[in-house]
Order: C-alpha cells, then sequence, then structure tokens
C-alpha cells in the first residue's frame, strides 16, 4: 500500500474529512472504470459517488492488511450488485446479439476503456457494454475483473469470496453466454 494513503487515511480518521477528496481523485478512474463495466452508462456517476461515500464511512474498518484499492474495489463490486439487486430484482435483462468481431474481441481479452480511446470504437464499444449489462451481476463482475482490471483468478476470488473453481466456472459460462448472444444475430 502507497505510505501516502495511509497517511491520508489517518488525517481523514483524524478529523481532517477534506483529505478523503485526495483519495477521490486519485481512484475515481479506477472506480469509474469498475462501475462503467458493471451498470448502465447513465447511472456510473451516481454509484460511483455512492462507493466514495460507502467507503468514506466505512473507512475505518479498513485494516491496510492489503492495498487501498483491494479494499475500495470490493466496495465497489459490492454496489454494482446492489444496483442490479435493487433495480432489477435480480431478474435477468433481456438477451441482444453483437457481431463476430466484437465476439473475438472478448475471447481475445479486449483492453476495456473509455470510448474514446478504445480500440473497438465507440459504436462496437456501446455493444459491448450493451451485452455486458446483460449478464448476470456476478457473471458482469467476473468478466469485467478478469478483462477489464486484468486480475487473476486467485486475485478475483479473494476480492468476491468466490473459490478460484467457481471464478473459472462462471467465468466460461459467462463468455459461452456473450458467445451466444452474439452468435444469435449472424
Amino acid at each position: 500500500m502507497d505510505t501516502n494513503d495511509i497517511d491520508i487515511i489517518s488525517m481523514v480518521l483524524e478529523g481532517d474529512v477534506d483529505k478523503f477528496s485526495i483519495i477521490i481523485d486519485k481512484y475515481k478512474n479506477k472506480i469509474f472504470k469498475i462501475v462503467s463495466m458493471h451498470v448502465p452508462q447513465e447511472n456510473v456517476e451516481e454509484v460511483a459517488n455512492d462507493i466514495f461515500f460507502k467507503g468514506y464511512k466505512s473507512l475505518k474498518t479498513f485494516k491496510n492488511d492489503s492495498p487501498f484499492i483491494n479494499w475500495l474495489t470490493v466496495i465497489a463490486i459490492r454496489a454494482c450488485k446492489d444496483f442490479w439487486r435493487q433495480k432489477y430484482a435480480q431478474k435477468d435483462v433481456p438477451m441482444s446479439s453483437f457481431d463476430e468481431e466484437t465476439e473475438q474481441s472478448i475471447e481475445l481479452g479486449i483492453d476495456y476503456r473509455t470510448p474514446e480511446d478504445n480500440i473497438l470504437g465507440d459504436e462496437k464499444y456501446k455493444m459491448l457494454m450493451k451485452a455486458m449489462e446483460q449478464l448476470k451481476p456476478v457473471e458482469r463482475t467476473i468478466i469485467s475483473m478478469m478483462y477489464a482490471e486484468e486480475r487473476s483468478v486467485a486475485e478475483i476470488a479473494s476480492l468476491t469470496g468466490m473459490t478460484e473453481s467457481n471464478v473459472k466456472v462462471t467465468a466460461f459460462r459467462a463468455r459461452k453466454k456473450l458467445s451466444e448472444i452474439l452468435n444469435s444475430m449472424m
């Protein structure tokens, strides 16, 4: 963990709450990237703000036994799951489909960046995000952590509380589901 994070967290916990803005500035891009992989674009800012609010309120529970961003990522994943739980009450979103090139990009593990930077281009990026929205929350979490965040199976298991085997099975099924979505439009 960055010693600067430890110092900032200590200052916040000692009453200098304005210092939390440094944490927000440091990690906002990472959190927005995570959230944009899990919730519709029109809800990203709201969910990301909620994550930082929850992080601030729970800061005293941070144990400094792993990097701060991992702790914040767990909060982000839970907030995204909560979003879908509230919005759809555990119902799956209807399926749609995508072209073969998008499918191949998913299988190769594309870099999920902002639409402006994404090598797939704006339209294909939007299509991919729409497809991701149609996965179950746990599937979106696993796929985005594997490909967008480039986390290992072990890291994903640690952050989500799942077993490594369960992470692998969920990733396999999610990729298969995305492939079926894409193939149905051909």
